[in-house]
């Protein structure tokens, strides 16, 4: 009985998912119809007390990774599929907008640090130039061009892991995210001191939620059931590693304590970094169940 019930919801939820697309008078509402059957998913008040225990872990999204495809195609920016765009050019075509309805830059939340300082916020100027460089040609002259979706690898992003003792669950939230350049060295490369010289600024995440609430992400599977980008990232349906976390080192990376060792070759170096990673993770969700244990 339970499984037809599912069913039936699944079913039910494609179906008008379907009528919204097939009942769109004009191309431009196929992705407003869809829209209309997206809820985001709001945030609650979490008072301090109601926090047994928490921890800020860093991780990396890596776009190689077939888990991670629906953040990165499609990498051609110039073609314009409604309803189709990668997660970079959300983000790109949002701040540029924003940029050009107010000079200053205020209503971006964007900043040069991870720790989110008022100090470290970057003006429209500054952000301007990390997103952009200048093309010389002889034919056009010298063209302002935006970095492109196929230019960015992956994203840092920044999270916290808490008990909440009042709904008695371990949950996250994700407070900040970094694009990271292509050609930048990972942690799975097993390169000492690993140059990240293509980073380009963090965004706080609750800051553009109502703005990746407004696409979607392409289905394989199903296209007619879709989710927006910020569902995939708010209920973690991505692959990614953790190269930080916050300790009583400084919050030193996962870089600077696992170290190569005398003949050992790049692979198994690599295999000790990712180990260390799964090692991290594995103890933040064994606390819940540490939790029903006592």
């Amino acid at each position: 009985m339970r499984i037809l019930i599912t069913f039936f919801i699944l079913f039910s939820n494609a179906l008008f998912s379907q009528t919204s697309l097939l009942n769109a008078e004009k191309p431009s509402q196929f992705e407003d119809k869809a829209l209309n059957n997206v809820n985001s998913l709001e945030f609650n008040e979490v008072e301090e007390n109601d926090i047994l225990w928490s921890k800020v872990t860093y991780e990396y999204i890596d776009l190689n990774e077939k888990l991670n495809f629906p953040l990165l195609f499609p990498v051609n920016d110039e073609q314009n599929k409604i309803g189709r765009k990668s997660f970079w050019r959300i983000i790109s075509e949002y701040i540029i907008r924003e940029i050009d309805k107010d000079s200053t830059g205020a209503s971006l939340e964007i900043y040069n640090t991870d720790d989110f300082s008022k100090f470290d916020k970057l003006n429209s100027k500054e952000i301007r130039d990390l997103i952009s460089y200048e093309l010389v040609s002889r034919k056009t002259g010298t063209q302002t061009l935006y970095v492109k979706s196929n230019e960015i690898g992956g994203y840092n992003i920044k999270g916290i892991w808490y008990f909440d003792k009042k709904a008695s669950e371990l949950k996250y939230r994700l407070l900040g995210l970094q694009p990271v350049g292509a050609n930048t060295e990972d942690l799975k490369s097993g390169v000492d001191n690993a140059k990240r010289e293509s980073t380009y600024f963090w965004i706080w995440y609750p800051s553009i939620r109502n703005e990746l609430n407004k696409h979607l992400v392409f289905n394989d599977r199903n296209n007619n059931n879709r989710i927006s980008f910020d569902a995939l990232l708010i209920n973690r349906r991505f692959s990614s590693y953790i190269y930080k976390y916050d300790n009583i080192y400084g919050d030193r990376t996962i870089r600077d304590y696992i170290r190569p060792r005398a003949g050992e070759d790049k692979f198994q170096y690599q295999l000790r970094l990712i180990m260390e990673s799964e090692r991290i993770k594995k103890e933040i969700l064994d606390f819940e169940v540490d939790m029903w244990g006592y």
